[in-house]
């Protein structure tokens, strides 16, 4: 990206900050933490409608338009240009994550082996959605068990310390061996990348075997592609060759590409076919859609397709991430009270992890914005006991991304406030007030 396009998008992000302070004397001037800028409820709103007639929107998508074509209904046109560039042959719009996975798995579910009786279950890490924030809608809802992929054990071995590291073909061949007999595993779900462990990204040659070992067993491939296009970025690998392994892909319209909400769901054309029936059921598909289809398909073309030319790539995102955590993490009093894993992001996105606990943190975070104006984070939570970071001894962790609300500030604004927060902390950990 030229010099001028930077300096374009460093400008916007001042600006933002201005906008923001003045419009609440208790807002920090700059905020390092905000992947997307904040707006207002009527800025949103004013924004759909804008993208309405940039997008030649015209019309109230009806139950999802199923009987339309792609000359008649926005969305089918929307499921159509993604599913050409996920390699695809269809693709679904639906409100939620949860639903389009939980779809995927029903869908997947029935086709596999549909006169064995041995119970069905599907497999999956050990950090993923499913399992930690759906309050078990595989069992109450799908009839399902899950086969817990687990990759603790290197870190408890010592081998990692507190990183734990992504899941690999070894860890998915042990997890998978003793159950081939005893029960018909449907599905293999990876998240690309782990949210839950800073956004690492298994290895491609381990996704190649993963692929190939699903067919030998007659086990349909998923990919949680919540943050596809961050993975994307991270492997450098176009989208048809990201998705190819997989049979289905999920694809989250408002996290990377700042949606409303909503989520993409794309596989063959059957498939696809039997997802809508499937979200007819769930009462997925709404009278109309079309705030939540069109914000996510503007995000879509402003953040992948880069049309509106005053905001980074995935790609860039994620190497400023990498230049900015090796920089934070080479300074000595920034050191001491944090911690980065991966140490080198593998996406635009990471974790960090704190000694002191969260309200502590919060403290040295508010002294921080109230002595130079920087507020370096808006959201830590406390570790559990369980946690392999917790056994480390750290207390508090945060995420942290790169995206439109933050990639404008130079690194030394960066260096300047984390310094200012080591300061703070360090100084309470003592008892005595910053000087």
């Amino acid at each position: 990206m030229s010099s001028l396009a930077l300096s374009a998008i460093a400008m916007h992000a001042v600006a933002t900050a201005l906008a923001l302070a003045v419009s609440n004397k208790h807002n920090p001037i700059i905020s390092l933490q905000s992947q997307h800028p904040d707006r207002s409820p009527a800025q949103v709103l004013e924004d759909i409608s804008q993208d309405c007639t940039r997008y030649g929107v015209d019309a109230f998508d009806i139950y999802g338009d199923f009987g339309r074509s792609t000359d008649e209904s926005f969305i089918r046109r929307m499921e159509a240009e993604m599913a050409n560039e996920f390699g695809k042959e269809d693709a679904v719009f639906m409100p939620s994550g949860v639903m389009a996975q939980s779809i995927a798995l029903l869908i997947h579910a029935s086709k596999s082996g549909a006169s064995d009786s041995r119970p069905k279950v599907f497999a999956c890490h050990h950090s993923s959605h499913l399992l930690l924030h759906e309050g078990d809608a595989y069992r109450e809802l799908l009839h399902l068990e899950p086969i817990v992929v687990s990759t603790e054990a290197d870190s408890e071995a010592g081998r990692n310390g507190f990183h734990v590291p992504a899941m690999s073909f070894g860890n998915v061949e042990t997890a998978l061996q003793p159950h081939l007999l005893e029960s018909k595993v449907t599905t293999l779900i990876l998240e690309l990348p782990h949210r839950e462990l800073g956004g690492k990204l298994t290895p491609w040659n381990d996704i190649i075997l993963m692929s190939e070992h699903c067919k030998q067993h007659d086990i349909r491939f998923h990919c949680d592609g919540a943050r596809i296009f961050e993975a994307s970025a991270g492997y450098n690998k176009p989208l048809k060759e990201l998705a190819a392994p997989f049979d289905t892909v999920y694809v989250s319209m408002y996290k990377g590409l700042g949606a409303i909400s909503g989520a993409m769901l794309l596989g063959s054309e059957d498939f696809c076919e039997e997802a809508r029936v499937w979200l007819r059921r769930f009462g997925g598909n709404l009278y109309t859609l079309l705030p939540y289809a069109l914000s996510g398909w503007s995000g879509y073309q402003r953040y992948w397709c880069l049309t509106s030319g005053d905001t980074l790539s995935f790609r860039e995102k994620k190497d400023k991430l990498v230049h900015l955590v090796a920089s934070l993490s080479a300074n000595e009093a920034i050191q001491k009270v944090v911690r980065f894993d991966p140490a080198v992001p593998d996406t635009n996105m990471v974790h960090g992890y704190l000694h002191d606990s969260a309200e502590t943190c919060r403290k040295a975070i508010d002294a921080t914005v109230e002595r130079c104006g920087i507020r370096i984070l808006h959201r830590v939570k406390d570790l559990s006991e369980g946690e392999s970071a917790y056994a480390a001894g750290f207390r508090t962790k945060f995420e942290w991304a790169i995206g439109e609300g933050n990639e404008g500030f130079e690194a030394e604004t960066y260096l300047q406030g984390w310094a200012g927060f080591a300061r703070e902390l360090l100084a309470l950990q003592s008892g005595n007030a910053a000087e």
